[in-house]
Parts: C-alpha cells; sequence; structure tokens
C-alpha cells in the first residue's frame, strides 16, 4: 500500500517555490497529535495503522524539513495536519482506461503559470452506487511511466477541504491496475503557503460527490 513520500519527491516537480528562501524557526518539536493520527483504541486493522503512520510522519516531515512549505509565522503554533477518518471504502482497485497515445494538455495553475502535462488516461471508481472517474496525468518529462498525478476537486471542497482542491499521486506505478485511495488525498503546498504555484484540477476531474478521506483543511488557515 501507497506510504508517505517526502514533499521532494512528489509534489515539488508540480508546486513551483517562487522565492529563493524560506525562513524557518530553529526549533521544531514532535507534534501534538489528534485523536484519528495519535491513538489506537485496540481496533485498527494494518491498514489503518498505516496511513496513520504514514500522516505521523508526514507532519514530522512538515516540522522538520529544510524545506518545508510550513510558514515559519505558522511553525509556532503548527501541531499537525487535520485529516477525515481512515475509511477504507475509499481505496479502490481499479484497471486504467489508458489513451491509445498520451495527449498532451495544458493545466492551470495558482500563480497564472500554465503547465503542460500529459493525460494518460482515466480511472473509473464507483462510490455509492454512482459511476465516476478521474482522469490521470503525468509530468512531460516522465520518462518511464511510474508516476501519476491526479487533482480533484469534490464537493467538500471550500469548507471541509481546500477550496483548490486536493491531489493523489501514484507511485513506481508497475501495472494500468492500481489502488486509487483517498485516504492519501493531499493539499497542494499553496493550501499552507501563497508563496506556491499550484496546479488547478481540470474539470474533467470535478466530482459531483463527496470525498470525505484524507487530507482536510489546513488547520491554520481554516476552522476545522
Amino acid at each position: 500500500m501507497k506510504r508517505f513520500v517526502p514533499f521532494v519527491n512528489r509534489e515539488q516537480s508540480l508546486a513551483v517555490f517562487l522565492f529563493a528562501t524560506l525562513l524557518l524557526l530553529a526549533a521544531c518539536g514532535q507534534p501534538d497529535k489528534k485523536t484519528d493520527a495519535a491513538a489506537d483504541e485496540g481496533t485498527s486493522d494494518i491498514y489503518t495503522l498505516e496511513v496513520k503512520k504514514d500522516r505521523l510522519e508526514k507532519d514530522k516531515y512538515l516540522l522538520t524539513a529544510p524545506n518545508t512549505p510550513i510558514k515559519a509565522s505558522d511553525m509556532e503554533l503548527f501541531a499537525g495536519l487535520s485529516y477525515f477518518p481512515v475509511d477504507k471504502s475509499y481505496a479502490f482497485e481499479t484497471v486504467l482506461r489508458r489513451l491509445p497515445v498520451p495527449e498532451e494538455v495544458t493545466i492551470a495553475t495558482s500563480k497564472d503559470r500554465p503547465r503542460i502535462m500529459l493525460h494518460i488516461g482515466e480511472l473509473p471508481f464507483t462510490v455509492g452506487g454512482q459511476p465516476c472517474a478521474l482522469q490521470v496525468y503525468a509530468p512531460k518529462d516522465t520518462t518511464d511511466g511510474s508516476y501519476w498525478f491526479i487533482p480533484f476537486i469534490d464537493t467538500t471542497n471550500g469548507h471541509e477541504t481546500y477550496d483548490g482542491g486536493r491531489y493523489i499521486d501514484i507511485d513506481e506505478v508497475a501495472s494500468d491496475t492500481v489502488f486509487l485511495d483517498f485516504n492519501y488525498a493531499y493539499n497542494p503546498y499553496c493550501s499552507y503557503n501563497e508563496r506556491y504555484d499550484c496546479p488547478i484540477p481540470p474539470t474533467d476531474n470535478v466530482l459531483p460527490i463527496a470525498i470525505r478521506a484524507g487530507e482536510r483543511n489546513y488547520p491554520l488557515h481554516h476552522e476545522k
């Protein structure tokens, strides 16, 4: 199952930092975790524990990495990200409906610096009996096709989740059969720090349903 990959290998190729340096506070401690991320009531299965471990690793990275997107002014108050409870019903085994030939597409960004990416196909899934699909993209410079990028918007955006949408990465792709796991949906860098330039989900990836899984609003910018 997918594990947390530090941002340097994940979103950094997609979110461009517009300033050369980011001032950080020198003292960073282990976050005081929220109930879902820290407390195991003895009923969690291995999958749930793995997701929670991934979230703890991400919080630790955000607190300690020299290239963290968390603002220096936020660091003193930052106690970890906010998540929906882990829900395995939002993890779908699916098969890529691959385009005969990948198509170059232009994806808008938050700083109006469009990116050229490759549209490689779509991943179908069903939520509550409703068929859905998300379009899958890859950076234009991808050579081996082992990284898929899936930006999306759902009906939680703007109140429960970041209004600019969320992302899912599928790393180390070995075949067209993959897990589309919304428990690993994450916010773009610009949800933490407006200095970043982040891809905006295309209209084809606007879902007419609520995906209450993965990362919620950044707690220092929104009411929980």
